[in-house]
């Protein structure tokens, strides 16, 4: 270390000493490249020589964000792409990267080899301050009970008040209990991916509205949200309308086309069985492409072995 700082000092780079500790997180991340050139593949080269940096913009410069990114398995090729979709990564102080790394592989739970994924999906992780976007965050989605955070990461980044709150409030204007908002975000935490303007409320108001549907249906079905309002919510009620259909909302949007047009030439001038039925769970709800006659067949069996056995006993 005392050498690097030697040959740097003698090149006329360094205006005046620097604390250790900064240099250490300096030498960590160069570490990857040759001290003779901070150049990054994937990056233009300077058009011409800019002047000699101090400590701290070197600290600041892109070559070592990048060379963080290289360290912890971004692909090279990612680089520029992280780059377009976060700015800030390439300014950001290269202590708050190094901390928000290790929020994610010590609190967070994220493995080291999912660290590629995570950030080649939400870069904005890197320049989130841990103390006050990411624990806050993190303490959020455990309170709420939502699984498996790390397989979640991206979600870290977001803001509780500006960002995860809403998406809940929302839900509670339309009806349902503050507990029943929590179970939808818990059990579907891809609501909080979602506009309340652009994709929550047109959409609900369509169910209530036009659909003539209770919000009960949505705590029931939360990924009702996850599908397109024209070309799929839309098409498949006005379908059902045609026919005098009323299809519960998984069995409305869930399937392709060929097993919904399926389903609805066999609805026609019936009704669907009731919620606790084996044939709304069997057939309409885990959607695992069995007939009718496979779950009465099935639910007979069953009944029989409940007979056998009460008369056994």
């Amino acid at each position: 270390m005392e050498e690097l700082l030697l040959r740097h000092a003698s090149n006329g780079r360094l205006s005046r000493p620097a604390p250790p500790r900064r240099l250490h997180v300096a030498a960590v991340a160069l570490r990857s490249r040759p001290s003779s050139s901070l150049a990054i593949p994937g990056f233009p080269p300077a058009t011409a020589p800019a002047p000699a940096p101090a400590l701290e913009h070197v600290l600041l410069s892109p070559p070592v964000a990048a060379a963080v990114l290289l360290e912890v398995g971004v692909p090279q090729e990612d680089l520029r792409r992280a780059a377009g979709m976060c700015p800030e990564l390439m300014s950001v102080p290269v202590e708050t990267i190094t901390a928000a790394l290790r929020f994610l592989t010590e609190e967070a739970g994220v493995p080291a080899e999912e660290l590629p994924r995570v950030l080649r999906r939400r870069p904005r992780l890197l320049v989130s301050p841990v103390a006050a976007r990411l624990r806050p965050t993190l303490y959020f989605l455990r309170a709420l009970g939502v699984p498996d955070i790390h397989r979640r990461a991206d979600l870290l980044s977001f803001s509780v008040e500006d960002k995860l709150l809403p998406r809940i409030e929302f839900l509670e204007s339309l009806g349902l209990p503050s507990r029943a908002a929590r179970s939808m975000a818990r059990r579907f935490p891809a609501l909080f991916y979602y506009s309340v303007d652009a994709n929550m409320r047109p959409k609900a108001e369509y169910l209530l509205g036009v659909m003539d549907r209770d919000a009960d249906e949505l705590f029931d079905f939360p990924e009702y949200f996850s599908y397109a309002l024209d070309t799929r919510i839309a098409a498949r009620h006005e379908a059902c309308a045609a026919r005098g259909v009323r299809m519960p909302l998984p069995a409305m949007l869930r399937p392709g086309d060929p097993k919904f047009e399926a389903s609805l030439a066999g609805c026609v001038g019936s009704t669907p069985p009731r919620r606790r039925s084996p044939l709304w769970h069997a057939y309409w709800v885990d959607g695992d492409g069995a007939g009718v006659g496979d779950v009465v067949e099935k639910a007979r069996r069953d009944d029989a072995s409940a007979a056998s056995y009460r008369h056994v006993h």
